[in-house]
């Protein structure tokens, strides 16, 4: 979570979900070399909904309405996040790659080594969810 995040929560401008606040550091490492060299001082937010094309949005310090001073698409995320990938390509482990799909798998199976490699790398002090996963947790 953001230390310096004043504003309150908002609305997505194109789905209309709840946007949740972001750091600034997680920005820097998904968003594309340009967006992100571009950063502007202030609070930021994701959207819930992994579906919309918006992911972030800024607002500059003292912007109080309900209206972004910036607003990155699904294009400015970097490949790594996987930005496009729907169902069950989707990740749902931005740190180890794991997706919908192979969760979903091993879960039916009943096999439980993807949520034990995972907890594994957890432990093991491997997890980087602030820089990696586009929720920035």
């Amino acid at each position: 979570m953001p230390d310096t995040n004043t504003k309150t929560m908002s609305l997505c401008p194109e789905c209309g979900n709840l946007l949740t606040p972001v750091a600034m550091k997680t920005l820097k490492h998904l968003l594309s070399y340009g967006p992100a060299r571009s950063l502007q001082a202030g609070d930021f937010f994701h959207c819930t909904d992994p579906d919309c094309d918006i992911v972030y949005v800024g607002f500059a310090p003292g912007n109080a309405s309900g209206v972004p001073d910036e607003v990155f698409r699904r294009d400015d995320v970097k490949d790594c996040a996987r930005p496009h990938a729907a169902g069950r390509d989707r990740l749902i482990c931005h740190c180890f790659g794991y997706t919908v799909g192979e969760i979903e798998d091993d879960a039916t199976s009943g096999a439980d080594s993807v949520s034990a490699a995972i907890a594994a790398e957890v432990r093991a002090g491997n997890c980087a969810c602030e820089v990696k996963n586009r929720s920035g947790h």
